[in-house]
């Protein structure tokens, strides 16, 4: 009994789910508290809307520090293409500007940072529109 209650207590740490343990009321979890989410990478761009010929700006947070970070982006629900890369500084941020083709077309994108071969990514989205 005691060796099959570690078991479920070690998977529901390593699946980051809450356990009752049997004959208490307390719960086992793999949350880490209030400062998880802080962690999360997040990725801003800025303006939402781009005009085709403009420039969009990729604001990062949350990745490892002094890390390649691969940029991609594609429209919604397809597979993104490589934009550029960036390097994080010493608290896991960067800034890259990448130059919006004048040719391309109006339409809505994702925009996706990648690190560790995008096993930690953040994405977000971004229109291009007509000029």
């Amino acid at each position: 009994m005691r060796r099959r209650l570690r078991r479920t207590v070690l998977i529901s740490l390593l699946l980051g789910c809450a356990v009752p343990l049997a004959g208490t009321a307390a719960t086992v979890s793999a949350d880490a508290g209030p400062h998880a989410a802080a962690r999360a990478p997040q990725l801003v761009a800025r303006p939402v809307a781009v005009k085709a010929g403009g420039t969009l700006t990729l604001e990062g947070r949350g990745f490892a520090r002094n890390a390649r970070i691969v940029l991609l982006a594609g429209p919604l629900r397809h597979t993104p293409t490589r934009i550029g890369s960036a390097l994080t500084g010493l608290h896991g941020r960067f800034v890259a500007t990448i130059r919006i083709r004048a040719n391309a077309a109006a339409h809505a994108f994702v925009a996706v940072a990648c690190q560790d071969a995008c096993r930690v990514k953040a994405s977000a989205r971004f229109r291009i529109v007509s000029r």
